[in-house]
């Protein structure tokens, strides 16, 4: 996929933290079914802060908060995204993506329909994302083979390692991006995203520029 040079607003942390939340109340003060995307890391405490600014307001909308990637594995293992967004108190349902007993195939293809159905439903698509030191965003690490996967949400193997994620087609729908990147490991992963064009196998967040907007903050 090439770059189509879509403007890139960068700004800092706090900043994008009041960002988020302000972006979410707004869609659904203006009677929008807004689907807010989840990354896992160190996203987990800012959008467990925003779903709790969330809870009691009264909204004309409806919100739905969904997973953008998994760690495979029984559901509630200690590194499944979904495992630690509960246990940090994140205050708004989220959809179990993991499922007891099935294998990496079978999960994927259930919530690939999940998340089908999630993305007809919305009006508008919010992904909250993070930038690994790697290059990659959502669950699309490097060499991940599933970059032009036809589905939304697709699962993949690389040695030691097992991944349930949403694809780079199913990310070409976010309407609004808010990215966070903070600390030095990330800069040369934003340099890269500045100044280089590369394939999404080798960085996945130079999605980023495909996007129809998307903020930085780092």
């Amino acid at each position: 996929m090439s770059s189509t040079n879509v403007p890139i607003s960068y700004g800092d942390i706090t900043t994008g933290e009041d960002a988020v939340y302000q972006r979410l109340s707004q869609e659904l003060q203006d009677g929008k079914r807004v689907l807010w995307l989840l990354s896992g890391g160190s996203n987990i405490a800012r959008e467990v802060a925003t779903s709790r600014q969330l809870v009691g307001q009264s909204q004309a909308g409806t919100l739905t908060a969904m997973l953008m990637d998994e760690r495979f594995g029984a559901p509630g293992h200690h590194d499944s995204n979904w495992q630690q967004l509960h246990e940090a108190g994140f205050a708004l349902d989220v959809p179990q993506v993991l499922r007891t007993g099935e294998l990496l195939e079978g999960v994927a293809e259930a919530y690939d329909a999940t998340i089908r159905h999630a993305f007809a439903e919305a009006d508008i698509i919010i992904g909250q994302f993070g930038i690994g030191a790697d290059g990659h965003t959502a669950g699309l690490l490097p060499g991940a083979p599933v970059m032009d996967a036809a589905t939304l949400v697709a699962g993949y193997r690389l040695p030691g390692f097992q991944r349930i994620t949403l694809t780079p087609k199913a990310l070409l729908q976010v309407d609004v991006a808010f990215v966070f990147a903070a600390g030095a490991d990330k800069h040369p992963a934003l340099e890269k995203l500045q100044n280089e064009t590369l394939p999404l196998v080798q960085q996945s967040a130079q999605i980023f520029k495909q996007l129809r907007e998307v903020y930085i903050y780092r």
